[in-house]
């Protein structure tokens, strides 16, 4: 069904099933600054579903995505450069430093469940975020990287979504072997990122 006051489709996700998430994807001609996705609703209902150990969130600003994510996880660690301007949930620590240090400075045997990367949205730090936390996720974790669909050229500022895009698609080509990659094409776009196991999986028999 349309509203035609805001020009947008409403569309009920799959987490419907617990009749909680309901996003209002925009048409395309809307003209900006609008986002056609409720990433941080998507991200707490995976979160839900994953129940992870240990949330790794890169990234974390004022902490509208760790926040209802915590409720979900064992352990939740959020990297960023600023401290937190929030109340830090108990099940939380925060790493104030670039994400790059907090790599350098974490036992490297740590693994994560879920991996959140949305913090420096440039095309080769993005990548490089991607690159060192994917050998520390567990054997069914998920990756999820933000703005990898920006609405138009204008996104893909430093100030929006940067050319995070870019290293999704060079993840795709190039670790596609690996990991299952798919991009929900909605602006300004989220990447789940799935290592594979073929042994399990029967598809790939």
């Amino acid at each position: 069904m349309y509203d035609e006051d805001y020009k947008c489709k409403i569309i009920i996700s799959m987490a419907d099933l617990d009749n909680k998430i309901i996003n209002q994807i925009y048409l395309r001609n809307v003209p900006p600054p609008y986002e056609t996705f409720q990433h941080v609703t998507f991200l707490e209902f995976m979160a839900s579903w994953i129940k992870p150990e240990r949330y790794l969130e890169l990234g974390c600003r004022s902490g509208t995505s760790l926040i209802p994510i915590s409720k979900y996880c064992k352990s939740v660690i959020g990297v960023d450069m600023n401290p937190p301007s929030y109340n830090v949930p108990p099940n939380a620590k925060i790493e104030v430093c670039a994400t790059d240090s907090y790599f350098e400075n974490t036992d490297d045997t740590i693994e994560y469940d879920m991996v959140f990367i949305d913090a420096d949205h440039s095309y080769e730090q993005s990548l490089k975020d991607f690159m060192n936390v994917k050998d520390r996720v567990i054997e069914d974790g998920f990756v999820f990287m933000h703005d990898t669909y920006p609405y138009d050229i204008w996104m893909t500022s430093e100030d929006w979504s940067g050319t995070t895009w870019k290293a999704a698609k060079w993840i795709k080509n190039n670790l596609g072997n690996e990991w299952e990659v798919l991009t929900l094409p909605f602006n300004p776009g989220v990447t789940i990122l799935k290592k594979m196991n073929i042994e399990k999986q029967l598809a790939w028999e």
